[in-house]
């Protein structure tokens, strides 16, 4: 069932379990627990269409290096920021899914704050079920069957670099199928205009006991429930935490807020002209396993004897030099710049063979570093609350994390004889993309971490926290497949402490 909370009579609402936040995150969490018969209030910021007076929730500070801050990096719609989704593969609009790797979960002596409170065979069943509520029919992580004679992979074995797979899934699971099934929902009431403002504790306590949320019109409710979730993302999970003074015996809550920084300063100049007709794995496609691409990456194996940074590379034609440049310059002020050659280029006659290269685009693991961090600053929002405070930069060890895959990248590609990777120096890299991550990480020890093996935030006995701002380290995958995969197995975990 579904209300707008600015017109909700009841001042009180009672639950088994109470979320915050509609996102990915929240509706899995939501739905699976609904199939299992729990009483849940699912509490959404925003409404079914985007508000700006809403969005304007989203504004804070930013210091340190270039990045677009907590405003624009955000989104506040039922169904979160799948709202905001914008990879385009045919007609749909959508992500690109891949799994992290067995070494992220890894802990290694040469990485800062790494390791995981348990492997990558632990979540795989829940990777598995993941892929089916993200839209993925099938499993191609791992193997060598993602070739055809049609199109082959780069021969780079052996080596440090193999070739994987992303696959794409639309935004419309989150924005209207799963959202629907949850509004479908007798024991599941979304609260849409619903923004949390306080989590409650009676003195002596070492729980939550009520959520306090209000529209922007100042109406107010509140939720008891039995246990707490809160999926609002990266950055408003450690802002609610921080506004509780919870979960932050460790001064941990906020830190480690990590990106995943893309650079484009590399290019190939093909040895063989011909190179580009052999690249068509690498763009997107469809095939007996869904709509796939092509990337590069490091073999675990390498990263493991190398100790490097997780990247992916995503191979795309340059654009082709202008056959006129007094009309290219012409148009390029009346029309404004060309758009590049995308997706579908492979399946263009002739679309790339006037391209003079390949341009390498390098997905980044960024290090987890406690100096980035996310802090109450001193504007305040239209309830009075401090705003979000981003303190981000791209560190010295980032840069030289990036410099050695230069390296490696262009050593491998030209020792196989497929050209001349040029570098463009002291080309900045792209921070936006809006991955937000690491703010509540999870560790075992109080000490080191914001919430324990379960996501149950330290210190506190019925509150928990599910997204990405638990993920220890980020490796370079789009975090909603894993996002999902730990909501799954956090909503098991619900269910049992229910029982």
């Amino acid at each position: 069932m579904e209300v707008d909370a600015r017109t909700l009579g009841a001042p009180e609402l009672d639950a088994d379990v109470c979320i915050v936040g509609a996102g990915p995150a929240g509706l899995t969490i939501a739905r699976e627990l609904a199939r299992r018969h729990r009483r849940i209030v699912l509490l959404e910021s925003g409404g079914r269409t985007p508000d700006p007076i809403v969005q304007a929730l989203n504004e804070g500070t930013m210091t340190g290096d270039a990045y677009n801050g907590p405003g624009p990096t955000r989104h506040r719609q039922a169904g979160g920021t799948a709202q905001a989704w914008n990879t385009w593969f045919g007609d749909e609009v959508g992500a690109k899914y891949v799994p992290l790797d067995t070494v992220d979960f890894e802990a290694r002596a040469w990485w800062p704050l790494s390791g995981w409170p348990f492997d990558r065979a632990h979540l795989e069943p829940h990777y598995a079920r993941a892929r089916a509520c993200c839209g993925l029919e099938h499993e191609v992580d791992g193997g060598d069957d993602r070739e055809s004679a049609e199109r082959p992979r780069l021969a780079l074995s052996p080596g440090p670099l193999t070739t994987g797979l992303y696959q794409f899934g639309a935004s419309r699971l989150f924005t209207e199928i799963h959202l629907a099934e949850v509004r479908r929902a007798p024991n599941v009431l979304l609260c849409l205009n619903a923004t949390a403002v306080e989590l409650e504790r009676d003195a002596g306590t070492r729980g939550i006991t009520r959520v306090r949320a209000a529209g922007v019109t100042g109406r107010a409710l509140r939720v008891r429930a039995t246990l707490f979730v809160l999926a609002a993302g990266g950055i408003e999970n450690a802002r609610l935490l921080l506004l509780a003074d919870l979960g932050d015996d460790s001064g941990m809550v906020g830190r480690c807020f990590m990106e995943h920084p893309r650079d484009v300063s590399c290019r190939l100049v093909p040895a063989d002209p011909r190179l580009l007709e052999r690249c068509g794995l690498y763009d997107i496609h469809q095939d007996a396993r869904g709509i796939v691409m092509g990337r590069l990456a490091f073999t675990d194996e390498a990263r493991r004897r190398e100790e490097l940074a997780a990247m992916s590379i995503t191979i795309q034609p340059l654009p082709p030099p202008p056959r006129w440049p007094a009309v290219e310059a012409l148009r390029t002020r009346v029309l404004g710049p060309r758009t590049r050659l995308r997706s579908g280029w492979s399946r263009a006659p002739g679309g790339y063979r006037r391209s003079p290269g390949l341009e390498l685009l390098i997905n980044l693991e960024q290090v987890p570093d406690p100096e980035n961090r996310i802090t109450l600053g001193r504007e305040r929002d239209r309830f009075g609350l401090p705003k979000a405070a981003i303190h981000w930069r791209w560190r010295a060890l980032d840069r030289q994390n990036l410099a050695r895959i230069h390296a490696i990248v262009a050593a491998e590609l030209e020792r196989h004889g497929l050209g001349r990777v040029e570098v463009s120096a002291g080309a900045p890299v792209d921070p936006n993309a809006h991955h937000h991550m690491g703010t509540t990480r999870m560790h075992r020890d109080p000490r080191r971490g914001v919430v324990d093996e379960h996501a149950r935030v330290h210190g506190c006995s019925n509150l928990f926290v599910a997204g990405s701002s638990v993920f220890p380290t980020s490796g370079f995958a789009n975090p909603t497949l894993t996002i999902v995969a730990l909501a799954l197995r956090l909503a098991e975990q619900l269910d049992k402490r229910l029982s």
